[in-house]
């Protein structure tokens, strides 16, 4: 198994959120540390001198992590005002055609904006995905309310006319990015991080908060210090 993720300089609605500190770490250590309690290879593409630099370091909370330059295309594809797609998946396909041999080797893709996943969580979800059964698996937060799509005239999983308990609504899964995972062969079939054959793992309320918006910053901040 390998773990690749990237991890930008800057952000949009959040200036530099990556290095926000949540308690007394960086967004971006919170789950490179936990992740690299999995002692398997960890590797990072970003545009971050900072972040290429610690992880030379000897820290041992680093020690299984490769962090590498991105390449200028990719920046440039980013900072183009003109450019409304993302290159992340370019970035993924020159992550497996470089530091990947073995096409069957398990992938997971992740984001440092879920600073609290688990090892255990990866574990557990890797296992599933290696007894065969799913081409992919992605982690989302499950929901059971009543949704709309836009506007009242778009029900998603409810009949407005029928007043029905919330239990008995169909659940409603919303992608949080926390992983993906896949092997190199599948994802070159695909070219995507998903497909048809395609596992939704539910994440506990806390593990599926993803840091996105300010707000989401704060409301991780409250969590931790609760946790601590």
């Amino acid at each position: 198994m390998k773990i690749f993720t990237y991890i930008k300089e800057d952000s949009n609605r959040i200036e530099k959120k990556n290095f926000c500190k949540i308690g007394d770490l960086e967004l971006w250590k919170h789950l490179i540390y936990e992740l690299n309690k999995l002692n398997c290879d960890i590797f990072i593409d970003t545009d971050s001198l900072e972040i290429i630099e610690s992880c030379k370091t000897s820290n041992p909370h680093l020690s299984n992590v490769t962090a590498y330059s991105r390449l200028f295309k990719f920046i440039r594809m980013e900072n183009d005002p003109n450019n409304k797609l993302s290159p992340a998946i370019l970035m993924l396909e020159s992550f497996l055609d470089n530091h990947i041999e073995d096409e069957n080797e398990t992938i997971v893709l992740t984001h440092v904006t879920s600073p609290f996943l688990r090892s255990p969580t990866v574990t557990n979800a890797v296992k599933l995905y290696e007894e065969g059964q799913y081409e992919f698996i992605h982690s989302v937060n499950v929901e059971k309310n009543f949704a709309f799509l836009g506007g009242f005239d778009s029900p998603i999983n409810f009949d407005p006319l029928v007043l029905q308990r919330t239990q008995d609504l169909e659940q409603i899964c919303f992608s949080n990015g926390a992983f993906f995972i896949f092997n190199k062969k599948t994802f070159k079939r695909h070219n995507h991080r998903w497909g048809e054959s395609i596992y939704f793992y539910p994440l506990p309320p806390v593990q599926g908060i993803e840091v996105d918006y300010p707000e989401d910053l704060e409301l991780a901040r409250i969590v931790y210090r609760g946790m601590k």
